[in-house]
């Protein structure tokens, strides 16, 4: 979107350019035996409320306000989001509609909370005002670019779900180019928690029991936390078999939950 568009009353949002990637999808072919493709967003980074004041700061929307206290008013929003969100309520943002959510299974219905067991995570779906500015978007759509890892696919075997991470489980990851490989010290399968990188945990190639250019099926880490984690692949190989100077990395967007 250009920035220019930004008004008080709401943006121009079909001046837009969500861009979208297209990848072949050799696991699936058309009725009539054609190749497939799926689409993926080119993510172009991820923008703080800095970004977005100063957005507002550049089209001159603040009026009287500084850009100081334009990130004293959003400090102020989130933690009155966040206390909302502890009280049981479901925060509406105008763009997502976000609720806590207690994880785990409890033994009695006179159980009791345990860290141990459960836990407490966020999840949200696009308003209705959301959906209706997407429902406007036309992607911007190139080729996709095969060299590049791209995981199109996360299943957790144990609980069957594509959003749950199960310590000692199996994880059976589906992609294109995905192949771990090569000599530099990240390459491998990452499990980079979304609040701490100090709880992160990598797996060799070695580690992986299969490896493929299009698969990769392994067991999770015990030493996974609990909370919310995403998935990276980092690979000096392209196609799965040349090797190349620099490695390549993806990383899956969604956040997967270890209980």
């Amino acid at each position: 979107m250009e920035f220019s568009t930004i008004a008080p009353s709401g943006a121009d949002y079909k001046q837009g350019s969500l861009p979208v990637a297209l990848y072949p999808n050799r696991m699936r072919q058309s009725s009539d035996g054609r190749l497939t493709y799926f689409a993926r967003i080119i993510c172009r980074g991820t923008c703080t409320n800095e970004d977005i004041v100063n957005d507002v700061m550049a089209n001159g929307l603040n009026g009287d306000l500084s850009k100081e206290q334009l990130l004293n008013i959003a400090m102020l929003l989130k933690n009155a989001r966040l206390k909302r969100l502890a009280d049981g309520y479901a925060v509406d943002d105008g763009i997502t509609r976000t609720y806590a959510k207690v994880t785990g299974a409890f033994e009695s219905e006179f159980d009791t909370f345990s860290t141990e067991r459960h836990g407490i995570d966020l999840r949200s779906y696009a308003t209705t005002e959301a959906k209706a500015v997407l429902a406007e978007l036309r992607p911007a759509i190139r080729q996709g670019t095969l060299a590049k890892p791209v995981i199109t696919e996360i299943r957790d075997l144990e609980s069957g779900k594509a959003d749950t991470l199960t310590r000692g489980g199996f994880l059976d990851i589906r992609g294109a180019n995905i192949c771990v490989g090569g000599e530099s010290e990240d390459v491998g399968l990452h499990f980079e928690h979304t609040e701490d990188s100090g709880k992160d945990v990598r797996l060799s190639a070695q580690k992986l029991g299969t490896n493929t250019a299009s698969r990769i099926a392994c067991v999770v880490p015990q030493e996974l936390s609990e909370g919310s984690y995403r998935i990276r692949i980092v690979t000096q190989l392209t196609t799965g078999k040349l090797q190349r100077k620099d490695a390549l990395s993806f990383l899956h967007e969604t956040p997967l939950i270890v209980a």
